[in-house]
């Protein structure tokens, strides 16, 4: 049984910064509208790690867990207000639904995700969309509460063993940032790169990935890729 690990935003999907806005409006309900909002690099990163360098640089002090977490839930409940605003600038990336409905008939292949976002945010997303049906959910690798990327997808390996036990032949991670490649390489996985992000493909080379391409090859090209 072959694993393959999806991430959502940049990967499969453009919302159109509607997390960003999401987030934005809750940081401005708790810090003042005229507060600036500070630079976060968030691609690749979890919610809860965008949630809490929020807060630490705007206060100057680390946020507790239970900030953070309290942060994170707020923006959940603003996600798809604004998901609906920015539906015309959103779209599914190039070959997604192609290669999701390719695998979903694959006996082979289980489809999950690895993401940064919450269960909840991550299956708010995929169903504007109409993805959310690929995916085995209940074992996929979500933030939760997880900051590093790393540590969720240990915890994704360690609930994927316990499931699966030895039927495990392949792990594979898609996604378009360096901490997909690195998330992959710290359990193991073959890590698929994509340059449909905010990282160039010279960006991504340098991290090794396992495969490197500008943007998701067609199912025939990524089939030949997992079951090479």
């Amino acid at each position: 049984m072959k694993l393959i690990y999806w991430d959502i935003d940049g990967t499969m999907i453009n919302t159109g910064k509607a997390g960003m806005y999401a987030i934005y409006d809750v940081f401005h309900r708790l810090m003042g509208d005229d507060r600036a909002v500070p630079n976060i690099s968030a691609g690749g990163r979890t919610d809860n790690y965008i949630c809490q360098q929020l807060l630490y640089q705007a206060r100057g002090v680390m946020p507790t867990d239970e900030e953070v977490f309290t942060f994170c839930r707020e923006y959940e409940r603003n996600l798809l207000l604004w998901l609906q605003k920015t539906r015309e600038e959103s779209a599914v990336l190039h070959n997604v639904r192609e290669n999701l409905e390719h695998f979903d008939r694959d006996p082979d292949v289980v489809q999950l995700l690895m993401t940064g976002n919450s269960r909840v945010g991550a299956k708010m997303k995929l169903e504007v969309f109409g993805l959310d049906g690929y995916f085995d959910f209940e074992h996929s690798g979500f933030a939760e509460t997880f900051y590093a990327r790393d540590d969720l997808a240990r915890n994704a390996l360690m609930t994927a063993q316990a499931y699966w036990h030895d039927k495990i032949e392949d792990m594979y991670v898609i996604g378009d940032t360096v901490y997909d490649i690195r998330c992959g390489k710290a359990i193991g996985a073959k890590t698929v790169s994509v340059a449909t992000g905010h990282y160039t493909g010279q960006a991504l080379a340098e991290q090794e990935p396992w495969r490197l391409f500008p943007e998701l090859p067609a199912p025939e090209v990524m089939s030949a890729v997992i079951h090479g």
